[in-house]
């Protein structure tokens, strides 16, 4: 045996000892027999004939008694009414809605609500302000080292 073989040595040992078995005197036959069987044999469907659907999407073996026609009827009118009214409900929570009863009580509404936003902006100009000034006051230290 060649030395490039001798790695594959118990290989070629296996396979001579399976070429030994015999094989049947008539096996090509019974190939040739199970292939030219195959397209003449009818395959048997996994369900009945008269079981299977046909083409119905829904079939009932029985109608439904006339009680659950009632209810589903009920059912589907009671959905359709519940959509109808969700859309149509109006809102009695409109933010515009006058809330005062005279006009006196609502020129003092408006006067509230103008101090609430003169106090708020008061509060956001002051700091703004005061950052200001800061930035003016550095700038000045700072062309004052550069004129030196």
């Amino acid at each position: 045996m060649p030395e490039d073989l001798q790695e594959d040595k118990q290989l070629f040992l296996l396979l001579a000892q399976t070429s030994d078995q015999e094989m049947p005197e008539d096996i090509a036959e019974e190939i040739t027999t199970f292939v030219n069987n195959l397209g003449q044999t009818k395959k048997q469907p996994l369900i009945p004939e008269d079981k299977q659907r046909k083409g119905v999407i829904f079939r009932l073996k029985t109608p439904p008694k006339m009680w659950y026609r009632v209810a589903a009827t009920v059912a589907i009118l009671f959905a359709i009414g519940g959509g109808v009214l969700f859309h149509q409900r109006t809102y009695t929570t409109d933010p515009f809605r006058d809330t005062c009863a005279t006009p006196e009580e609502a020129a003092a509404q408006i006067q509230r609500a103008n101090n609430m936003i003169a106090k708020a902006s008061g509060q956001c100009f002051e700091p703004a302000s005061k950052a200001l000034q800061q930035a003016e006051n550095t700038k000045q230290i700072v062309n004052q080292y550069i004129n030196f």
